[in-house]
């Protein structure tokens, strides 16, 4: 597990808003994701996503790992929370908590099972 941040997520409940105060800031622009209701950041290192309709007030950040599974039962065995895996076309992602309740997820990419 290598641990690198390679994705974040910023929360909104009015993309708009979202979008005007990011791309404000950093100069980010915003596309329409694959599915609706979620927004890529473009201009960002690492690269970020935005979800519409998410009430969640901090930022995700997701940090890579070599097996998800593994991974997930590791953060379970620390005292942490952890869901399931969900699989996308770029890998798999789980939203975990660690033992303080402090959010994070897990991704792994594609093909490296």
């Amino acid at each position: 597990m290598n641990g690198e941040v390679t994705y974040f997520e910023l929360p909104s409940t009015d993309i708009e808003s979202t979008q005007r105060f990011y791309g404000s800031i950093f100069g980010w622009t915003f596309v329409e994701g694959n599915f609706p209701g979620y927004s890529m950041i473009q201009g960002s290192e690492p690269m970020g996503g935005s979800p519409h309709d998410d009430a969640s007030r901090h930022p995700r950040i997701f940090f890579a790992v070599d097996d998800i599974a593994a991974a997930v039962a590791r953060v379970r065995e620390l005292g942490g929370t952890a869901e399931d895996p969900v699989t996308i076309p770029s890998g798999s992602y789980a939203h975990c908590t660690d033992d303080q309740g402090v959010a994070f997820s897990l991704s792994q990419q594609a093909g490296r099972d």
